[in-house]
């Protein structure tokens, strides 16, 4: 029989590097939380061949005392916590006292690093977990990790690393997810070149790191949130930062961030609220650009989940979730979200009625080079697709009908006199960024930020109220026209009326009023003894969703009654998978099958393109619309309305 023993250092180090270090992304990760712990309001990180060859990272912490170095690379040495007690209050962003160690038994580690009260610092070199290099020398303030040759010494895992560029796609999305959670401080980030493949001003503001980080295409689309959910004992989560509008989409999750008292994280549960208040604004399948900052008591919360400490435990979920429902959702609400042609941003440009041939030296607008302004310029509004039930009628054409071509259009024949738009310059925007004075001098000249153009904000509003809406026509016999003020509004008559139909009956679902229509021959469903036996609990849910279920023995239910949509019953059958969600304690799922349910059929009983309106019907149906909690999406995320301002047409007509 094999004699049990102790396994000598090295190899643990490598065992639990197993676990801390699954790639160079969670050396970068384990590096910057270890520099934003010790104050650093500086960092830059370095990296070659996707960081596999090379890590640096450089801050102007408060750096590490030479007789401790040495300390900090063993393993479960810390200065953030001293008892388990402190795990529940930790605040810091590492706190395990694995990563060095861990990092130091994989590659070669170098580290140069000198508090501020030191005149010199120490160059400690550590390769596999054995020491190479101790020695005193001159650095400036703060701490520089440089890991090499990553996994040399364990092939077996180095050929599972994918490719320089992917492993460095990954550190690049990880640098600025963790630069976004502090906007307070200035990060630099360089992948194999000499020029910053991005850098953030470090003055605070989180539009500006998102503004450095993504761009101002993502920046321009964004709504501020800001409010607070109740827990427990008096205790409050504050939620900050900004969730895009529904135009602004993505295919995955990649662009949902989430910080947890300055920590990046992945929760499935604060992904499902974000689903729940996104579910009447987006299409199935897309996903909302999201950057939150969640400010909660540590002791609220369990950060000792996974070594990596990516992911938390929440001890109050259902009030976490329901709670960020609630903001996003009034965020929501409170936002004006019509679709809009046309960028929000614009350049500051004065203003004049003369033609373009004019303005530009009396130069005929078509023997000039255009402008880049101009080349971008499109006139070709973009198309809805068109899907079978568009094409297809079967309901009754409502009373009193007209054809379009029937109705009398009165075309305004000259155009209002050019209005110059309102216009707000952002408090913290991105212009003039410098680093801050107050900043000990580390590579200064690493951290000079690039000048940054002028941008600013058209802030006016275009929800429009629907006694002042003027209808002017309708094209292609399905998108009505109308103005209010100088705001053109398109409107899909399908999506506009499925809108309609959806809010009247989810009002009934919300309200306990739906409506059961009883069967005349009662249907005999099989389920689980145990679902059967939970019955009486879920009575009163069931019958607010529109059903009448009685116990038929042991292993079975007899439903009597299902609920009455749109002049028609739901299946029986579609009763066994929402009794399952709520046997197993998805209360909210079981109720959004029956959504799902009120959204599709909703879609069917709407009128189509190509189904003829009268003008009061048409006028009915948008005030219908408008007053509406969600106006700008059908129940499937599509669009019901576009607008185009007087100043956008105007800008691609080429008058301003």
């Amino acid at each position: 029989m094999p004699q049990i023993r102790l396994l000598d250092q090295a190899t643990v180090n490598k065992i639990a590097a197993g676990e801390v270090v699954e790639r160079p992304a969670s050396i970068v990760k384990e590096m910057v939380e270890n520099a934003i712990d010790a104050g650093a309001n500086r960092i830059t990180v370095e990296i070659r061949d996707g960081g596999i060859g090379l890590i640096r990272i450089t801050d102007n912490g408060c750096g590490i005392e030479a007789e401790q170095v040495r300390t900090a690379f063993l393993r479960h040495s810390t200065s953030k916590i001293r008892q388990v007690e402190d795990l529940s209050a930790s605040t810091s962003l590492g706190f395990r006292g694995e990563a060095l160690a861990s990092i130091a038994a994989v590659a070669r580690v170098e580290m140069l690093t000198r508090p501020a009260t030191q005149y010199t610092g120490t160059r400690f070199v550590i390769e596999g977990g054995i020491e190479k290099v101790f020695e005193e020398i001159a650095c400036p303030v703060g701490t520089t990790v440089k890991v090499e040759n990553l996994f040399f010494n364990t092939p077996a895992r180095r050929k599972f690393l994918k490719k320089p560029a992917q492993e460095a796609a990954v550190i690049t999305d990880l640098v600025q997810k963790i630069a976004m959670g502090h906007p307070e401080i200035a990060f630099r980030y360089i992948n194999g070149k000499k020029e910053p493949s991005f850098q953030t001003p470090g003055n605070g503001s989180l539009r500006n790191d998102v503004f450095a980080v993504y761009g101002k295409e993502i920046v321009d689309k964004l709504l501020p949130v800001d409010g607070a959910i109740p827990l427990s004992d008096g205790k409050t989560l504050k939620v900050e930062g900004f969730i895009s509008r529904p135009q602004l989409v993505r295919a995955n999750r990649s662009y949902e961030n989430f910080f947890i008292n300055g920590r990046y994280v992945r929760s499935t549960l604060l992904e499902k609220g974000i689903d729940e208040a996104y579910k009447d604004y987006v299409a199935p399948g897309s996903f909302p650009v999201v950057i939150l900052q969640l400010t909660m008591d540590p002791d609220t919360l369990d950060v000792n989940v996974h070594p990596t400490k990516m992911e938390v435990r929440f001890i109050q979920e259902d009030k976490t979730r329901f709670g960020l429902y609630e903001v996003i959702s009034e965020t929501l609400r409170q936002a004006d979200l019509v679709a809009r042609v046309g960028d929000f941003y614009r350049e500051v440009k004065p203003v004049t009625s003369e033609p373009a041939q004019i303005r530009d030296n009396k130069t005929p607008l078509f023997s000039r080079e255009l402008t880049p302004a101009e080349k971008t310029v499109q006139a070709v509004l973009p198309t809805q697709k068109r899907s079978n039930e568009y094409v297809s009628f079967s309901g009754k054409v409502p009373q009193g009908a007209v054809k379009a071509n029937d109705i009398e259009v009165n075309w305004p024949q000259r155009a209002k006199k050019t209005k110059d738009l309102p216009v707000l310059e952002e408090e913290g925007s991105p212009v003039g960024l410098e680093p801050r004075k107050d900043q000990i001098k580390v590579h200064e000249d690493s951290f000079t930020p690039e000048p940054v153009k002028q941008i600013e904000i058209v802030t006016e509003t275009l929800t429009p109220e629907p006694h002042k809406l003027k209808i002017i026509g309708q094209i292609f016999r399905t998108y009505w026209i109308a103005e209010e003020k100088d705001v053109c509004y398109i409107v899909d008559q399908h999506a506009a009326h499925e809108r309609v139909l959806y809010d009247q009956y989810r009002a009934m679902l919300k309200n306990h009023h739906m409506d059961t229509q009883e069967l005349m021959e009662p249907v005999v469903l099989s389920l689980d003894p145990k679902a059967v036996a939970q019955l009486p609990d879920h009575q009163d849910v069931l019958e607010q969703l529109g059903y009448a279920v009685e116990a038929f023995g042991e292993d079975a239910v007899i439903v009597r009654g299902v609920p009455f949509l749109f002049g028609k019953a739901l299946p029986a059958e579609d009763l066994t998978k929402m009794m399952e969600m709520l046997f197993e304690g998805q209360m909210d799922t079981a109720r959004d099958l029956l959504i799902d349910q009120i959204a599709t059929m909703s879609c069917k009983a709407a009128v189509k393109g190509n189904d003829a309106l009268s003008v009061s019907e048409a006028q009915s149906l948008l005030d219908q619309l408008f007053a509406s909690e969600n106006p700008y999406n059908c129940p499937h995320g599509r669009p019901t309305v576009i607008s185009i301002t007087q100043y956008e047409l105007e800008k691609r007509f080429m008058r301003v």
